[in-house]
């Protein structure tokens, strides 16, 4: 996004709490520039963050900050302040996660702050009635980009090893991607599917107790664990069927690749997020109500059972997803920047 906006002649400028030396995943641009502000912790640490903050957006005349997954972070609003930005809130979550993770103080006070925000993005025109009646006026959709497939998924065809692959990308946390859940999903029906490995490709806190629920299942032949690649696509387009067992997301771009790449995908039906982007019956499963780790095995049974048919989901995975061509969403981007930009401060 930040390379995109910055091709049409838009200043941007990146701030992440990475440290100085950090380097960036994927590549940004040389017209880019990214301030590295590092890590503080307790009130003096904010403080001085909110001070970094408001100094580069004073020095380089930042008209509109944009704030990704800032949540209830109040430095981002205190530097908007500071150095007369407007301010976008862009939510990167359904707004579920304010009910699963909050407790009632914390979202009356997420909400409350939302409302010293000039304009509030979400992923899909549904989450906007998940907020409170008074933020809809500066709410406004905008969906994920999603770049044409770099090679399709054959999920109807054997690997070369002569065995099907279940793909699951994401984050390893204990909260909100339920792998959990996924691992005793897939050992209720490994003995009957023993043509199926499980991959999973992620990292994150949880991983020690996913290794060990893997070693208490018996599954320690048919799990395997990679670390983070860039090279993702290729996972896409070598494994056979996609598995995103979360409880919410915002838009899920492991899920909008893989389904991009004619990967049919399974998901629950009540995850934000994940039934937007699974057309049930079209381009995946979803799975539910009743017990999660029961439904979720069925969901997955009834996939791996018909190859026919994970191809015929796989095709209309890839049809669907073209809605969300990168420069359509980057057009909406620059077009609320440029909007915002031009308006008076109140």
């Amino acid at each position: 996004m930040a390379n995109d906006l910055s091709g049409r002649g838009i200043d941007v400028h990146v701030m992440s709490l990475d440290a100085p030396g950090a380097q960036s995943f994927y590549p940004i641009g040389s017209s880019v520039t990214w301030h590295r502000l590092g890590s503080s912790a307790g009130i003096i640490g904010k403080v001085r963050r909110v001070q970094q903050m408001a100094a580069i957006l004073h020095r380089h005349g930042v008209r509109v900050l944009i704030g990704f997954v800032m949540s209830g972070d109040k430095t981002v609003y205190a530097a908007a302040r500071m150095s007369g930005a407007r301010l976008v809130a862009a939510e990167r979550n359904g707004p579920s996660m304010y009910r699963l993770r909050y407790s009632r103080r914390q979202r009356w006070l997420s909400f409350a702050l939302l409302h010293l925000c000039d304009a509030i993005t979400v992923q899909f025109p549904e989450y906007i009635h998940g907020y409170p009646k008074s933020l809809h006026k500066r709410m406004t959709c905008i969906a994920n980009p999603v770049g044409s497939a770099r090679s399709t998924a054959r999920p109807e065809r054997p690997g070369h090893d002569g065995r099907f692959h279940l793909l699951a990308v994401g984050r390893l946390d204990a909260i909100q991607k339920r792998l959990d859940c996924l691992l005793e999903a897939f050992g209720c029906i490994a003995h009957s599917r023993p043509e199926w490995d499980l991959e999973i490709i992620g990292e994150g806190e949880h991983e020690p107790v996913l290794r060990q629920l893997v070693a208490d299942l018996g599954l320690t032949d048919r799990v395997t664990f990679h670390s983070p690649t860039a090279q993702i696509h290729d996972a896409y387009a070598k494994a056979h069927l996609f598995v995103m067992p979360s409880r919410w997301e915002g838009f899920s771009n492991a899920l909008a690749e893989a389904l991009s790449s004619g990967l049919p995908a399974v998901g629950f039906r009540d995850a934000e997020g994940v039934a937007q982007l699974i057309a049930d019956g079209a381009s995946g499963w979803l799975a539910g109500p009743g017990n999660e780790t029961h439904a979720l095995a069925n969901a997955l049974d009834q996939a791996m059972s018909n190859g026919e048919e994970r191809r015929r989901r796989g095709m209309i995975a890839g049809q669907e997803m073209r809605k969300y061509q990168p420069k359509e969403q980057y057009r909406l981007w620059a077009a609320l920047i440029k909007r915002l930009a031009s308006e008076r401060m109140l």
